[in-house]
């Protein structure tokens, strides 16, 4: 093949200018660094005729998108289906298509590539494909998935190619019908750099005195931006966060799944760079990454203790996140250790947000264009907790052979949440939600001025507060709460919000402690900022004056004032003047209502309020009515949104169990039980769990509920012979659940069909023995054997009808002797139940022997844990 040694722009993506790598196995240098990367850019122009000549030019693509035939559609069922159909084999590109096809480029090394174009153009791509030259050969083409995030300063492109190591890259860009290349083409090929300690950094885990029923209570180990090496320097803190997590999206990168060890965090590197230097976002897209070793890596800066929105599904950013495999599972099965680390992020991040990974949630599509969102903009769509990216993505992704793992993962995800939720009770926040200081009449609803100061009261453990806020225009709907923008982080207990005129603007608090860990947010008040005066269409009438450097509009005679607004629900009116007047307000021709206008002080400034009846979207009308009036200002408070992640209320006390009776454990005759509790403060009401284990079994691995109760009591039912069974309730209230509070364990006789004798025994009806029937010998050396085998016995137990002159059992487990059980007694007791304890569990088939030539009479056998 001819390549063509093409010249290209290296941008050194470090402050110091162009830099390369140095690498040193000096004991001393091993420690994580920040390494700068290399970007490479190729412009693409048009077709080289060369190029379109030679075999394979227009060679089909292995694709990453689902055709439509056989995409996942939204579906009801919590489990999302796999695609029944075959994939559909690849196209070859259309020669008519394609507008850009440059030659088999000779190029520095490089680790990912990717597309990018000059943004505001109207042209659709239809395809990017591009292979790569790796060890001397040259790769077949591999079409790039595009992605459009919105970001200011985005250039429109593709996801990167990873690979190994290249020094070769072809690209091939197909349009819709032909159209010319989109302005600006380029490749952009990253080289990360390397470093001694790539793939030997210790991943971090959290402090141990920061896990106690936090919500870090599952996080794994995580190697964090500064053990992989990002060069902070490249990019910028991600502004916005969500305010609660909704859903969980899994991916893949796509590209090279043969890398080392020391190069997954090379890899990582280099997303990093092509995100920000290439897309131009201002950090990596993901919030995780998981490489196939089972090595956890932090995505965005603060993924770890926030909710920083990220760009891992186009369209459905907000409320969710991403967790990425390295690698190309449409061709590649995951190794077991990356599903494990998947499992224990997810499992992390649904117990820390209070997420059931076995159910649904809605989201709203968002406005990002070049996704191939499923949904139209707007659309609400219910997905499963846990989802691939393809569930609601025109995109293959996380691949055929990973998505498969999905409804294994969401089964293991949720065992491991059950089980916190059982040791510790929901998460606790690591600090205390700030108590807000109520603003002003200045502040609120309308903020009269440019800023305003904003405070609240110290938090215990606080180092510093982040100030929260999100905010609408006038004429649109109000500020969306599913997402905040960190305005700033302060020590002190109090901030200036700068509004712009006519905005309106949510104002929230956290706090954060010395390990960054955020407390539960706070809201300050939502204030709207006075209308500006270009926003409002004056009729002649409305004269400006300008009096104490206060500018306001003056009529004396019928004039309107009208402003375009949306979900307004007040009108806030400055007023002055010695003289009285009216205003009468209205919307679309139908009365609002009216304001009377009182005399003050010829320059007294005074605040008006008109609740409008119903909220309106669309253009409102003030018109003086009567004698004259001097507006100053107009505000439209909107009605106020409430964010449902706001609900400070902390996990119930764990309730205090009262212990079951001596008769009722370890061994139950009976087929119900009741359970007592003593109240947890903060309950709202109680939950009953419980375990079993059939004869022979262990115990199931989850609680199961079995009650709910609003007092401190419930009745459960045993309901199968030999079985075990292992209770515990716990308090809900709005806080969430508390910890498991336990009973000991109770264990029901086996049924007599899981005992076999030896000759020598007889069966008896007997009307008031256990079950209405007795095992009767006279001689010594009668066995009765438990079938199944016990596991984990504690205590052998036996129902007897005792009295004077009977005979002994001995009691054997796994072939050794563990003690002796009487069922002699001073006076006749029919259901006297004999209990021998072991020192510890027992596992073995359990036999019971006469040992005198007395009579033994045996209504029941227990195995008790």
């Amino acid at each position: 093949m001819h390549l063509v040694v093409r010249a290209t722009v290296v941008v050194a993506l470090a402050a110091t200018g162009l830099v390369a790598p140095t690498v040193s196995f000096d004991a001393a240098q091993a420690a994580p660094r920040p390494v700068a990367p290399q970007l490479h850019r190729l412009a693409v122009h048009g077709v080289d005729r060369a190029a379109a000549r030679a075999r394979g030019a227009f060679a089909a693509a292995a694709s990453g998108e689902v055709p439509a035939a056989v995409a996942n559609r939204l579906d009801p069922d919590a489990a999302v289906p796999l695609p029944s159909d075959p994939p559909a084999t690849p196209a070859p590109a259309d020669p008519a298509d394609v507008a850009a096809l440059d030659a088999p480029t000779a190029t520095a090394h490089f680790v990912a590539a990717g597309v990018t174009w000059d943004p505001g153009q109207d042209v659709t791509v239809s395809e990017v494909a591009l292979r790569v030259r790796e060890q001397g050969r040259w790769s077949a083409w591999q079409s790039l998935t595009q992605t459009v995030e919105g970001v200011p300063g985005e250039r429109p492109g593709t996801e990167p190619l990873l690979t190994n190591g290249a020094d070769g890259v072809q690209v091939r860009v197909s349009t819709a019908d032909g159209a010319p290349a989109p302005r600006g083409l380029r490749v952009d090929l990253v080289d990360p750099g390397s470093s001694p300690a790539d793939g030997q950094a210790e991943p971090s885990a959290p402090a141990a005195s920061a896990q106690a029923a936090t919500g870090d209570v599952l996080r794994p180990r995580i190697v964090t931006r500064a053990q992989w090496g990002a060069d902070e320097s490249l990019g910028s803190p991600w502004p916005d966060v969500s305010s609660r997590l909704s859903a969980m999206y899994l991916h893949h990168t796509a590209g090279s799944n043969t890398y080392t060890k020391a190069q997954a965090a090379a890899q990582v590197r280099a997303i990093f760079a092509f995100h920000v230097k290439g897309r131009g976002w201002p950090d990596i897209g993901y919030q995780f990454l998981v490489d196939r070793f089972g090595t956890i890596y932090q995505g965005r800066r603060d993924a770890i203790a926030d909710l920083p929105i990220g760009a891992q599904a186009g369209g459905y950013n907000t409320d969710t996140i991403g967790v990425s495999a390295i690698g190309n599972f449409q061709t590649a099965k995951p190794s077991s250790a990356m599903v494990a680390s998947i499992e224990r992020v997810f499992a992390w991040e649904a117990y820390a947000h209070k997420l059931d990974v076995r159910g649904r949630t809605t989201l709203i599509t968002g406005t990002s264009t070049g996704s191939d969102t499923r949904a139209k903009a707007g659309a609400k769509v219910t997905v499963p907790v846990l989802l691939g990216h393809r569930d609601t993505n025109g995109t293959a992704c996380p691949g055929t052979n990973l998505y498969a793992k999905l409804p294994t993962i969401r089964v293991v995800v949720a065992a491991k949440v059950d089980a916190a939720v059982a040791s510790y009770g929901s998460p606790r926040p690591p600090l205390a939600a700030p108590a807000a200081v109520a603003p002003t009449a200045a502040q609120y609803p309308v903020q009269w001025a440019g800023s305003a100061t904003y405070a609240w009261k110290p938090v215990a453990g606080a180092v510093r507060y982040q100030v929260l806020t999100s905010s609408s225009a006038l004429a649109e709907n109000g500020p969306d709460l599913r997402s905040w923008t960190v305005y700033a982080t302060v020590a002190g207990t109090s901030a200036k919000v700068t509004t712009d005129a006519g905005r309106t603007r949510a104002i929230a608090v956290r706090g954060l402690d010395a390990s960054g860990r955020r407390g539960p947010v706070t809201e300050i008040a939502q204030v709207s900022r006075a209308v500006p005066w270009s926003a409002v269409t004056l009729s002649s009438a409305w004269a400006a004056r300008t009096d104490g450097g206060v500018t306001s509009y003056r009529a004396d005679a019928p004039a309107a004032l009208k402003v375009k607004v949306a979900q307004a629900r007040a009108l806030v009116v400055r007023v002055r003047g010695d003289v009285a007047g009216e205003l009468a307000v209205s919307s679309g021709g139908t009365a609002l209502g009216r304001l009377a206008v009182p005399a003050g002080g010829p320059s007294e400034v005074r605040t008006l309020t008109l609740t409008l009846p119903h909220v309106v979207t669309g253009t409102v009308t003030v018109q003086r009515s009567a004698g004259t009036v001097d507006v100053v200002g107009l505000g439209f408070p909107r009605p106020r949104v409430t964010d449902p992640s706001l609900s400070n209320a902390l996990p119930p006390a764990r309730p205090v169990a009262v212990a079951i009776a001596r008769g009722e454990a370890p061994v139950k005759l009976g087929s119900s039980l009741r359970l007592r509790w003593h109240a947890a403060s903060g309950a709202t009401s109680y939950e009953v769990m419980a375990r079993h284990a059939a004869p022979g079994t262990g115990f199931t691995s989850t609680w199961t509920r079995v009650a709910t109760s609003t007092s401190t009591s419930a009745t459960v039912r045993l309901t199968t012979r030999g079985y075990s069974w292992a209770f515990a309730v716990r308090a809900v209230g709005a806080g969430g659940r508390s910890p498991l509070a336990r009973y000991a364990i109770t264990t029901r006789p086996l049924a007599g069909a899981d005992l076999t004798r030896s000759a020598g025994w007889t069966v008896a009806s007997v009307t008031r023995a256990y079950a209405n029937k007795e095992y009767r010998a006279s001689t010594a050396g009668r066995t009765l054997t438990a079938d199944p085998r016990g596991v984990g016995v504690r205590h052998v137990a036996v129902v007897v009808d005792a009295a004077p002159g009977r005979g002994r059992l001995a009691v054997y487990v796994a072939g050794k002797r563990v003690g002796t059980i009487s069922t002699a007694a001073t006076t006749h007791q029919l259901h006297r139940v004999a209990v021998l304890d072991l020192p510890s569990g027992r596992a073995g088939t359990v036999v019971l022997r006469t040992l005198d030539h007395k009579p033994v009479r045996v209504s029941a056998v227990v195995l008790a844990r």
